[in-house]
């Protein structure tokens, strides 16, 4: 991938996060946690996604549970 599109690979993904930021703080959640919660679910996803791309049997909901409950385990 070129520099010039990982930027533009870059751009759109903060703004994916914004639009969920956002979202939260029209739900009344804080700044500082809509950002934290926004950028966690991104990352998630960035997580999840070539996953089930690997395994398509296994849906995509089931890998983005599993991504997540890897970064429960992550936080005891």
């Amino acid at each position: 991938m070129t520099p010039a599109l990982r930027e533009r690979e870059l751009a759109k993904h903060d703004g994916l996060i914004e639009v969920v930021v956002r979202g939260l703080r029209d739900r009344g959640v804080p700044d500082g946690l809509a950002v934290l919660a926004a950028r966690t679910g991104w990352a998630a996803c960035h997580h999840a996604v070539p996953r089930w791309l690997a395994e398509p049997s296994t849906g995509l909901d089931a890998h983005l549970l599993q991504a997540f409950e890897d970064l429960r385990t992550l936080s005891r």
